[in-house]
């Protein structure tokens, strides 16, 4: 049986170093050597997601973007996690059609994944992207996804890529002051009412989308009296990927330090992998707030901080 694995940015860096210079970094080439004969094998497969994608296309040195580029792409073979977003209106289709009784197709195997990297940040649709691409294109990118991966993180127009950057990072400064100042409000709050109230907002956040996806299953939903309030708790209570993101955060904002760009690519992450990944390498403290809710546990993932500590034979 393959596992699936997740590796966050800092692994990759390590397996990058260890295919730069084998006998500068012969601990990192070694355990490069490993994941390479693991997915050779059939062990293991390691998808990317948005986020690492992202935070190779942000390096600024070329020579150290091609090498990591390179690692990310032979290795994943250019599959990545689809974005938050389909996840969620996946899974969030399944648990209503299963709470109201209505009879729904089952998705195919590994329908989180795909071989289009730019599906890491939303599905593609001509209205989504505002370009259409031919059968052709999408074709030539499914025939060769390692390859089609590669040369997007090479991108050659330099201007594209650090205002494509500047943006991501402005959008990331104005989440951050809502989840300070949502953070302020909660101050002080028991854990459980903390949860209740992310819980809440998380609810209202979502609530077009929740209401939208009641009305594709055939439901007469226009507001959350319709939903019902059993249900509506039980969505934020029962979705992995909303499950996932309030256990999280509850965590995080009870911590001293402030929000951080990184942070929101962390729990981007964890929200979209943790619910069907064996095996997450991901920093020190998210793997600790995720032991703490005990996520590990409840989706059967195993949680270690250092690609050193990963065996894909064990």
């Amino acid at each position: 049986m393959t596992r699936l694995v997740f590796l966050d940015q800092n692994a990759w860096i390590v397996l990058a170093q260890g295919a730069w210079d084998k006998s500068r970094y012969p601990r990192e080439h070694a355990a490069l050597t490993m994941i390479v004969e693991g997915v050779k094998s059939g062990l293991i497969t390691v998808p990317l997601t948005f986020s690492n994608i992202y935070e190779t296309s942000k390096i600024n040195v070329p020579d150290r973007r091609a090498n990591l580029a390179m690692t990310q792409s032979l290795i994943s073979g250019g599959r990545i996690f689809r974005s938050r977003r389909a996840i969620l209106a996946e899974t969030l289709l399944a648990y209503i059609a299963e709470k109201s009784s209505i009879a729904r197709a089952l998705p195919e195997e590994g329908w989180f994944l795909s071989d289009l990297w730019f599906e890491s940040a939303a599905d593609y649709s001509p209205d989504v992207y505002s370009v259409e691409l031919s059968p052709a294109v999408l074709n030539f990118i499914r025939n060769d996804p390692a390859r089609a991966l590669f040369d997007y993180l090479l991108f050659p127009d330099e201007s594209v890529r650090v205002e494509a950057v500047r943006r991501y990072s402005v959008g990331s400064a104005e989440l951050i002051t809502r989840l300070e100042n949502r953070r302020a409000i909660a101050v002080g709050e028991t854990l459980a009412m903390r949860k209740r109230i992310y819980g809440a907002r998380l609810t209202l956040d979502e609530l077009d989308f929740i209401l939208a996806a009641g009305r594709r299953l055939g439901l007469d939903w226009k507001t959350v009296n319709d939903i019902g309030s059993s249900l509506m708790r039980g969505i934020v209570a029962d979705v992995p990927v909303l499950h996932v993101e309030r256990e999280l955060v509850v965590r995080l904002e009870d911590q001293s330090r402030g929000i951080s760009e990184n942070d929101l690519r962390d729990m981007l992450s964890f929200t979209t992998v943790l619910p069907f990944a064996d095996v997450m390498v991901a920093e020190k403290q998210f793997v600790n707030l995720a032991r703490q809710a005990r996520l590990g546990e409840t989706f059967k993932t195993k949680l270690i901080t250092s690609i050193f500590e990963f065996d894909p034979s064990a």
